[in-house]
Order: structure tokens, then C-alpha cells, then sequence
């Protein structure tokens, strides 16, 4: 029994921390050029995706004149697990921009933040704690798992 727990708990675990890790392979992007659209009052958008430790990620139809704090606003801000010091700007050529969000709320070094352009995917990145507490998650379920076995075996007897 010891030996089937332990078993499952690793192969659980790998497969989560597999799960976080899997933006090691290059993203795709479609060969449709930059978009841009005419919004209400002749407003002019661009189309960028947000991904990770955000309120509401999603597609976003952006004014071109909004920075990632503006789009990050737009989102409901990020979530407490979020690591805003390693975000990601995935540009349509594969180029991979870092932006360091903590830096600029430090310092207001507005030569910190990149301007966002069509097609852009912006990651926001959890932090260690939040696959640690995933991990205690997962561990708790087992050993409620475990224990349900364990009396449902004894009251047989």
C-alpha cells in the first residue's frame, strides 16, 4: 500500500510540474500579418493575448496607445500568486521580450515597459509559492484518499 501511494504521489507531482514547464517549446504564431482595427471613436486597437496570473486572461482588444500596465489593469489586475519581476512579451517573430513590472512600480522608470504591439502575447508568470501550495493541495487530497482506504479497510474487519 505504502509503496502504491508513493508511486502515484511522484507520478502526480511530475505530471503537475510537467504541466508549469511546458512553454520550453517555441510558440506558433499564424502567418496573418499585424492587425489593426477602428474602434468606436475612430479609435485605433490591436489585438494582443494575455496568459497566467491575471483576473480574467483572455483576448484583448486594446487602444495601440495602452502600455502592459493598462492592459493588465483591463484584466483585473494580477493575482497575488503572479511573479510580475520575469513577464513575457512573445512578439509574432518568436522574439521573447522580459519586462520587469515590480522594477517599474519600485522606481516609475517608464523606459522599463515595452510598448505592446498587434499579435503580442503577454505571460504573467506564478510564483514558487504557488506550486508549492498546488503540490500541498494535491498531497492533502491523497492522504484523504488514503485515509478513506485505510478505515473502509479496518471497519471491514
Amino acid at each position: 500500500m505504502k509503496r502504491f501511494v508513493l508511486i502515484f504521489f511522484v507520478l502526480l507531482a511530475t505530471s503537475i510540474l510537467a504541466q508549469e514547464y511546458r512553454l520550453q517549446q517555441p510558440l506558433q504564431f499564424g502567418d496573418r500579418p499585424a492587425q489593426y482595427i477602428l474602434g468606436t471613436n475612430d479609435v485605433l486597437l490591436i489585438n494582443v493575448n494575455l496568459w497566467g496570473h491575471v483576473q480574467k486572461p483572455g483576448i484583448y482588444s486594446i487602444p495601440s496607445s495602452f502600455g502592459i500596465i493598462d492592459l493588465l489593469s483591463s484584466a483585473g489586475g494580477p493575482l497575488k500568486t503572479a511573479r510580475l519581476n520575469d513577464v513575457r512579451i512573445i512578439r509574432k517573430n518568436q522574439e521573447v521580450i522580459k519586462v520587469n513590472i515590480e522594477e517599474y512600480i519600485k522606481t516609475g522608470n517608464k523606459d522599463l515597459l515595452v510598448p505592446l504591439q498587434p499579435g503580442d502575447v503577454i505571460i504573467v508568470p506564478g510564483s514558487i509559492a504557488d506550486i508549492f501550495s498546488r503540490i500541498v493541495g494535491i498531497v492533502r487530497d491523497i492522504a484523504i484518499i488514503v485515509n478513506v482506504y485505510v478505515l473502509a479497510k479496518y471497519y471491514r474487519r
